[in-house]
């Protein structure tokens, strides 16, 4: 679940905030700072393989049986076995999680030249967990003639067989730092009364938390390993007062190591860790957007977005590891539409009316397909200050 939790986060974090430019470069000796506050609160739920939703510890609601608890706990399996009569299925884990985040993006730019823009993104990251791990009994259970069997908390047997493997105690959990930083330059290579085209390229660097492959209840704010990518965007402008815009991003996720724990098939809990070699699957994002401007300094904006990923693939040194469960369902696609509106006191300055050159954007991002990704909703306020 961990590295499934910290996929999704990642997609959540970098689709928000690297998508929704346009074409322009700065003027040269010119400086843009950018703040984006991006909030999802109350996260329970997430699409699964097969695009359907279903909760964030989906993979935790099992049924316990004879097999499965012989899988958790062998004094457990034979204390079902002995039972007089025995005891074939005690009942489902009931677990419940919600995840809320706060990121904070920062960007500063600055115009090289009249065509050439260089930038350097540095989010930081909050996040919150709350978990909740509750057991209901089958009547098989509650009816039972033997004691230990009626009054056994399995919740807490759970626990103890998952810090004996060590695994931290399961409990809510907050952080705050550093996301993946990005290092970039946008080339604007075309500009007519109609059209514009620019070439962003950049490289991402590892500098978030990575996951903590002990705690199953915290979140990493990065995945540990370096990117590179390149952004096309195209806009067009068929009338003075409305801009379409196209951008589509490709990003190579590089190969890495990282100390991992490897459960074995069925295996909820394990203790198996190694570091592994692995090449996570690249990223391909798009977006088609339509601004139309009101009174110069207004403006309406809608989008169509979009991601996919590749499947991610793991290898090790030590035999019996189950490196290619790693891998498992860890494609991923969304699709989600993006709305709001803006205001810019850019013309005021321009009239020398107004002192202060800034842009400021209040937007709403709603997920309405997806694969392996969160189904977040999430509202972000953007201020841009030219300088």
């Amino acid at each position: 679940m961990k590295i499934f939790l910290t996929l999704l986060l990642n997609v959540l974090f970098f689709s928000s905030l690297c998508l929704a430019d346009n074409s322009l470069t700065l003027p040269a000796g010119r400086f843009r700072a950018r703040i984006k506050p991006i909030y999802s609160p109350k996260i329970t739920t997430q699409y699964n393989n097969e695009t359907l939703e279903e909760s964030l510890v989906s993979k935790f609601a099992v049924g316990v049986d004879i097999p499965t608890a012989q899988a958790l706990s062998k004094e457990l399996a034979y204390l079902m076995q002995t039972s007089n009569p025995p005891v074939n299925y005690l009942g489902q884990f009931k677990p419940d999680l919600q995840v809320s985040t706060l990121i904070l993006g920062t960007a500063l730019e600055y115009g090289v030249t009249e065509k050439l823009t260089a930038g350097l993104i540095v989010p930081v990251a909050m996040a919150a967990t709350k978990f909740k791990l509750d057991f209901e009994k089958s009547q098989e259970a509650l009816s039972s003639p033997n004691p230990q069997i009626r009054y056994i908390d399995v919740v807490h047997k759970v626990e103890a067989i998952a810090q004996s493997k060590g695994y931290t105690e399961f409990s809510d959990w907050a952080g705050i730092g550093l996301g993946d930083a990005e290092l970039g330059v946008k080339y604007h290579a075309l500009n007519t009364a109609q059209w514009s085209f620019a070439i962003k390229s950049g490289l991402r660097i590892p500098t978030g938390r990575v996951d903590d492959p002990d705690n199953l209840t915290d979140i990493g704010f990065g995945d540990g390993q370096w990117d590179v990518g390149t952004t096309f965007l195209l806009d067009y402008k068929p009338l003075s007062d409305l801009l379409l815009n196209l951008e589509a991003r490709f990003t190579i996720q590089l190969p890495d190591k990282e100390k991992l724990r490897v459960p074995g098939i069925g295996e909820l809990f394990t203790d198996k860790k190694d570091e592994l070699s692995r090449n996570l699957g690249d990223h391909i994002q798009a977006a088609l957007t339509a601004q139309y401007n009101l009174f110069k300094l207004f403006n309406l904006n809608l989008s169509y977005n979009f991601l996919t990923k590749g499947l991610d693939s793991f290898q090790s040194d030590k035999a019996g590891m189950n490196v290619s469960g790693l891998g498992l369902k860890t494609s991923q696609l969304k699709h989600s539409i993006n709305f709001g509106t803006g205001f810019s006191t850019l013309p005021w300055f321009l009239d020398g009316k107004f002192k202060l050159p800034m842009d400021v954007g209040l937007n709403l991002e709603l997920p309405f397909l997806g694969k392996n990704v969160l189904k977040a909703t999430s509202f972000n306020l953007e201020y841009k200050f030219y300088f």
